[in-house]
């Protein structure tokens, strides 16, 4: 009897369920903004030479 429930409610057949691949995630490139360049320029900018 306790089979018997299990089967009305579903749960004892297994269901076969199709699972969609995953999609790959497009691997973001690090993007450098003019802010950044600024600042590595002015961070590897020789000294300024004093008159």
């Amino acid at each position: 009897m306790e089979q018997e429930i299990k089967n009305a409610l579903g749960l004892g057949i297994p269901e076969l369920v199709i699972e969609s691949k995953p999609k790959p995630e497009a691997e973001l490139k690090p993007t450098v903004t003019i802010y950044d360049f600024g600042a590595l320029l002015s961070k590897y900018e020789p000294p300024k030479k004093q008159r």
